[in-house]
């Protein structure tokens, strides 16, 4: 028994959106369905999965955009940390700020909130929140026995941007030496962004760690 994971890149911004799901139950979470909600759905047919909530590791635009559509297709509820609500409450705000102009957009229904240390349940797997703030003031990291899902906080070779609303650069920092570096070196990192890697390989390699 073993926790799968799907990555599936998608929209303009090269987003990476996650499946995550128990082998023994097919129940998954979807993570950060911020665009392409009918390829996302495609994924989640094809591999016979049972879909039972909505994360969101922080409230940006590129990984919130379009969770309401996929909240209304599968009839899902969606959890995220309660310091990123202002970023979904304010995604037309967002658009603009990025020269976007899409006055359709409307923000999801938030279900519930998930804070440091909580657990949430995948099948007969378990993963542990951590609140992971710098990126975002709100963002969290779903960390399992051997992945770690970390949103816009790390990426190979890189660290979040700290330059939007909420964001700090010795925040963001700190959160990833006290949070991300203590795992094993093993762990595999599932970023927001770009190309997977490892707790070891960052640790190692990351300009910004050093």
């Amino acid at each position: 028994m073993a926790l799968k994971w799907k990555m599936i890149t998608v929209g303009p911004f090269a987003m990476n959106a996650y499946l995550l799901w128990c082998d023994e139950t097919n129940a998954a979470l979807v993570i950060d369905p911020g665009d392409e909600i009918e390829r996302i759905a495609q994924e989640i047919e094809r591999e016979g999965l049972q879909p039972d909530r909505i994360i969101l590791t922080h409230g940006h635009l590129d990984h919130v955009m379009f969770a309401s559509a996929m909240q209304e297709k599968f009839q899902l509820e969606l959890y995220m940390h309660r310091e990123d609500v202002f970023l979904v409450e304010n995604m037309n705000r967002q658009a603009a700020r990025l020269g976007l102009m899409m006055p359709g957009l409307v923000a999801p229904r938030i279900d519930g909130y998930l804070a440091e240390d909580d657990t949430v349940t995948c099948g007969k797997q378990t993963l542990k929140i951590l609140h992971g703030p710098g990126h975002s003031p709100g963002s969290i990291m779903l960390i399992g026995e051997d992945a770690a899902v970390v949103g816009d906080v790390l990426f190979q070779g890189s660290i979040g941007r700290t330059d939007l609303p909420g964001g700090s650069y010795e925040v963001l920092l700190d959160s990833i030496r006290t949070k991300l570096l203590p795992l094993q070196d093993d762990v595999l990192v599932l970023p927001g962004h770009g190309e997977t890697t490892t707790i070891g390989a960052e640790r190692r390699n990351n300009p910004f760690l050093r």
